[in-house]
């Protein structure tokens, strides 16, 4: 190799260890300044709340979410409203798909 090459490689890792010496000295000093602050900073202990536990069984009766949500309704829109059924959701996605196939079966009728 001609001696530019080889003076280039030497400068080279001689800038890759010398950024690795001030990389770890500066790991070094903010790793005592966290030393040093975490002795001067006590942090008071945390004492947690006291526990309280219900003897009663929560309420879960739907009358009463019927109102709440009649209540809501009737402030939300200001006319008297009637709440026809709770249930739970159903997939529209089978329903509709029954539906598209029975149109579809029905389109192709053989003429006579």
């Amino acid at each position: 190799m001609s001696e530019a090459v080889l003076t280039t490689i030497n400068q080279a890792i001689f800038g890759y260890v010398l950024m690795a010496i001030i990389a770890a000295l500066c790991a070094g000093i903010i790793r005592l300044i966290v030393i040093l602050l975490a002795r001067t900073q006590k942090a008071p202990p945390v004492v947690a709340p006291p526990l309280t536990v219900s003897v009663l069984p929560a309420a879960d009766d739907p009358a009463t979410i019927a109102a709440v949500i009649g209540a809501a309704v009737h402030a939300t829109l200001g006319a008297p409203h009637r709440i026809v059924s709770f249930a739970e959701h159903q997939p529209p996605t089978a329903n509709w798909a029954r539906e598209m196939r029975s149109r579809h079966h029905t389109s192709h009728t053989p003429r006579r």
